[in-house]
């Protein structure tokens, strides 16, 4: 397969991932708002949109990543205390999904582009709300960070907001992460704007040319961040690859690369009697970070615990997929029927313990294949609830939309065909079935 057919792959596989996180994200605000002091519903939102940027810039919706960002600074605000939920915040970021899925099915069809006035318009209110200025985080790809550079403009901000401490953070990928089309260069670069970054890479895992796999990853990278952010918000950078990873976040009791500058100037002064060494003040950041974790992290021999066998207990398949797989299962029981019906006709014992065989199996392939196929109906209730939201405010009546038995299962293709039916007699009992409340005074 080519490099462009993956990269088509992997944007695709984007989109349909999206596309569920904007369904629960929405369902989130939506409980949100009428739970306002929900501190796990505000953790959920924030996850959810960390998810739709880290990822969006990984497989280049560049825009959706920028546009996203936003949103997931003022969420932070929220997850740490310093801005309330408002009414005004949650239709803001209601508005906000509309823009993010007309961005995540551009160049599909004939599908909507993004309005960017809209989406303007929509970042100068958030940005209003939580007296902040706009950050991009995505920047140019061309260039990863380099080992030992810092961010100075992300050192000032962090240095801003409260004290500065450092952390030793050890980031392996593993087998599996390049192939989900993660980039370890955009997730170094989120880390240097949070603060000052020196950054190691270990080569450690590499192994010989001819055992080497092209699609995976085997370079290594010991960090030392400073900054005011804590384990959590850094731990937040990694949290669309953590499970495709070995991370570790530890806090350094003493600075590493004060301690490195001061053992290295005594050295320098003792061999050269008593002069300061100008080498040694200029020894590079991610030198002394890689001295300072070398004593603290044993050797492993180049082996990971990623070189483990793959335990994944479930994985995505196309629905074509499936339809195919059904069809074939359908025209296996066909075929079984007549052989059941040959076996009958000839007295033989020996075809028709075959035949009862094959029956056995064909009838459990067949429910299990149909049991693949159920799904709960719970995806297709809760797209309601943005519908109930926007409808009662349109309408001004109070509305409370209640959820039953959402966990009740039934095939794909009955799910997909009942929500333009429940669509329509929600609308109708919106607009016939419920008053307005009466008129203050």
């Amino acid at each position: 397969m080519s490099t462009e057919n993956k990269a088509d792959q992997f944007k695709q596989a984007f989109r349909e991932e999206g596309r569920e996180v904007l369904v629960d994200l929405e369902s989130a605000l939506l409980e949100l708002n009428e739970n306002c002091d929900d501190l796990e519903l505000v953790k959920r939102v924030f996850r959810a949109l960390h998810t739709l940027k880290g990822s969006g810039a990984m497989f280049g919706f560049d825009d959706l990543a920028t546009f996203t960002h936003n949103l997931e600074n003022a969420f932070d605000e929220v997850r740490n205390g310093r801005l309330a939920i408002s009414s005004e915040l949650i239709d803001l970021t209601l508005a906000a999904l509309d823009q993010i899925r007309a961005m995540l099915e551009e160049g599909i069809g004939d599908a909507a582009q993004a309005d960017q006035a809209a989406c303007a318009e929509i970042l100068a209110k958030v940005r209003h709300l939580t007296g902040k200025t706009e950050k991009h985080p995505v920047k140019d790809k061309s260039t990863p960070p380099q080992a030992g550079s810092e961010s100075g403009a992300g050192t000032v901000s962090a240095a801003a907001t409260g004290q500065v401490r450092e952390w030793s953070i050890h980031f392996a990928p593993g087998p599996d992460f390049m192939l989900n089309g993660a980039n370890p260069f955009l997730l170094l670069r989120e880390l240097r704007e949070m603060g000052g970054l020196a950054v190691r890479a270990s080569m450690a895992s590499v192994p010989p040319l001819a055992e080497m796999d092209a699609e995976r990853c085997y370079v290594s990278w010991e960090l030392v961040l400073s900054t005011s952010a804590g384990r959590e918000a850094i731990r937040d950078v990694f949290i669309f690859v953590e499970d495709s990873c070995e991370l570790s976040i530890e806090p350094v009791d003493q600075p590493v690369q004060e301690t490195y500058l001061q053992q290295a100037a005594g050295s320098a002064q003792n061999a050269a009697g008593g002069q300061k060494s100008v080498a040694t003040a200029e020894l590079c950041a991610a030198d002394l970070t890689a001295k300072a974790l070398q004593e603290k992290r044993a050797q492993s021999g180049g082996r990971r615990k990623y070189d483990a066998p793959d335990t994944a207990s479930s994985l995505r398949v196309p629905a074509a997929k499936l339809d195919q797989f059904v069809n074939l299962v359908g025209e296996l029981v066909t075929v079984q029927a007549r052989l059941s019906e040959i076996a009958a006709k000839n007295d033989d014992p020996e075809v028709a313990a075959i035949s009862e065989e094959v029956e056995r199996l064909t009838s459990s392939l067949r429910e299990n294949s149909m049991n693949i196929r159920m799904m709960p109906i719970r995806s297709t209730f809760e797209k309601f609830r943005r519908l109930v939201h926007d409808l009662a405010r349109d309408l001004g009546k109070n509305v409370e939309l209640t959820i039953e038995g959402a966990d009740t299962e039934l095939d794909k293709t009955v799910i997909d065909q009942l929500g333009d039916p429940l669509m329509h007699l929600i609308r109708n009992s919106m607009d016939h079935g419920i008053e307005p409340p009466p008129a203050v005074g």
